[in-house]
């Protein structure tokens, strides 16, 4: 009986930390010269937008670029999807999230044959729990 509760536990932990809830794909629109992270976040989990305080306690989603010879930021992150402003009672503070789609942009200004890089960072949470940030990397070779 000890080893069948231990085997459960260790599923029920992997089953709720061993997964980061949110489906990141990135992409270059060479017409607008951004690059753009598509976050698809699983339903009744939440991320925190940029514009939530940092010292409020979750750690807000950010964007960096690898800066190189064919690559230079020209801005800071741009978030496109709708954020929801709550008091939060866990962190005893207003924050903004957002659920369901997360878009946001950096534009850049970028060489033919170039190659994109960088990382998301972001904390996921739900009504129960919010699960450690995580640094997601990319890479976008541009063809131009």
């Amino acid at each position: 009986m000890p080893n069948y509760l231990t085997t459960l536990f260790f599923l029920l932990f992997f089953n709720a930390f061993g997964q980061n809830h949110v489906s990141w794909t990135f992409e270059y629109d060479d017409i607008t010269q951004k690059v753009i992270a598509y976050g698809r976040i699983d339903s009744t989990w939440h991320v925190y937008s940029h514009h939530t305080n940092k010292n409020a306690g979750p750690i807000p989603v950010s964007m960096h670029i690898i800066e190189t010879k064919g690559v230079k930021t020209k801005n800071k992150l741009e978030e496109i999807s709708h954020t929801v402003k709550i008091f939060d009672k866990n962190f005893e503070a207003y924050v903004y999230y957002i659920d369901i789609i997360y878009v946001g942009q950096i534009k850049v200004k970028v060489k033919p044959g170039s190659i994109i890089s960088g990382t998301v960072n972001y904390m996921v949470c739900n009504d129960i729990m919010c699960l450690p940030p995580i640094d997601v990397p990319f890479s976008l070779k541009i063809k131009k």
